[in-house]
């Protein structure tokens, strides 16, 4: 993709003077943090906090004041750089992007989402003051072509206030706690309602994604439209993801379902939405939601077995429950995923399955076998606790963005730098 340029903001020379000033000068600094609530945004403030750096938040709400509240920020603060989750606060027309490039303020962005279905064709937004990392490493080819310059594999890591040693007792056998995906396909293939042939194409792409979990869901869509009667010229950017987008929900539900029927023997606990109840099977024991902060930790440690089923949106990543179980002092038995290599030793410090057919017979096992599930969960939690927190990936961040840009304007040189 050819990146156009981003609007040119019209600033005062006496305002573009005070926003220009050295980033990165001393081994602390300060970041503005786009402010949406979002899934790990307060693990990374306090990643940041705990290297020393002064996190100021700037609200996404209302939408309409984010970019003067924004440089009002920087006028006040002089940060070193933006922080954002998944593009949070970017918007199609380049906005900000225009104001950060005037500014000459860095940014970095961690996708922990597909960024085909977060920037779409927006090229407007690709810049060279942006540091892209990334959970799932193959989307970094896809950014790269997108023109993002600093993107790199970024996996999603641990925060010490999951820390627990486990229970005295355990209050559950085996668990599951997660979303039926449900509701989130019906959404996502309703707005699909008016292309002829998308339930057909929803059909058969998610089975084909279910057995090839490591193909793109944009080239199964490919391959399978014309057999559909779905004419992919004929679709916008966004109609295309949106159906790619109901086949990875669809393929991930289908997913989940066949891994909880195969445990109705074992009278599997599910902590999640009213969906599960269209097709857990009867000895299935369902239970609503539990607060992720409050609750989860207790939860995962009080359970013998607790079993992580990834999306399929992530061919090789790892979500957060293979960080957040071992912490809390849970064991885990988790689907296989190439970037469990990166992470652990997985011959110590993992238990998986690679396919639900195998669950019954690895869930006894390890039902059955007490001091190797814990020997797993202190490995686990050791790795972790050493070189997988968010503080780990934050001091990453801040090394690479001070290489790139301390006492620098944008320069098309920083392409070079070793990420």
């Amino acid at each position: 993709m050819t990146r156009r340029a981003a609007p040119s903001i019209d600033l005062s020379a006496g305002l573009r003077r005070r926003c220009r000033y050295p980033r990165f000068t001393g081994s602390e600094g300060t970041v503005l943090m786009v402010d949406a609530g979002y899934f790990i945004q307060r693990e990374c403030r306090r990643a940041f906090q705990g290297r020393g750096w002064r996190t100021v938040p700037v609200p996404v709400d209302p939408p309409g004041e984010f970019i003067e509240k924004l440089l009002t920020a920087v006028v006040v603060h002089k940060p070193d750089m933006l922080f954002t989750v998944n593009h949070l606060g970017f918007d199609r027309n380049g906005t900000l992007t225009g104001l950060l490039e005037a500014i000459e303020l860095p940014v970095v962005s961690w996708f922990v989402d597909s960024p085909a279905y977060i920037l779409l064709d927006h090229t407007l937004n690709a810049t060279p003051l942006a540091i892209t990392p990334v959970w799932e490493r193959s989307y970094e080819p896809y950014l790269r072509r997108f023109g993002f310059q600093h993107t790199f594999h970024l996996p999603l890591a641990g925060d010490p206030a999951f820390i627990r040693r486990g229970s005295s007792g355990f209050s559950y056998r085996t668990c599951f706690v997660g979303d039926s995906m449900t509701d989130a396909v019906a959404k996502w293939s309703g707005l699909c309602a008016e292309i002829p042939g998308a339930g057909r194409l929803i059909e058969q792409a998610a089975m084909l994604l279910y057995r090839n979990r490591d193909c793109n869901p944009l080239d199964i869509v490919r391959e399978l439209s014309s057999r559909s009667g779905v004419d992919l010229r004929k679709l916008t950017k966004d109609e295309t993801l949106t159906l790619s987008s109901a086949i990875v929900l669809e393929a991930t539900r289908r997913y989940r379902r066949e891994m909880v029927n195969r445990l109705n023997d074992f009278k599997l606990d599910i902590f999640g939405d009213d969906g599960w109840r269209e097709y857990a099977l009867p000895d299935t024991q369902l239970h609503g939601w539990v607060d992720y902060y409050t609750e989860l930790p207790a939860l995962y440690g009080s359970t013998m077995v607790n079993l992580n089923s990834t999306s399929l949106q992530m061919p090789t990543a790892l979500n957060q429950r293979v960080f957040d179980a071992p912490l809390a002092g849970g064991f885990l038995l988790t689907d296989y995923r190439e970037d469990l290599g990166i992470v652990f030793d997985t011959q110590r410090e993992t238990a998986t399955f690679s396919d639900p057919d195998e669950l019954p017979e690895k869930v006894a096992f390890y039902l059955a076998h007490d001091s190797l599930r814990e020997r797993v969960i202190d490995s686990a939690r050791e790795k972790i606790v050493a070189e997988h927190l968010y503080i780990h990936r934050i001091a990453r961040i801040i090394s690479l963005a001070r290489r790139l840009f301390r006492d620098r304007a944008v320069n098309p040189q920083l392409s070079q730098v070793m990420i």
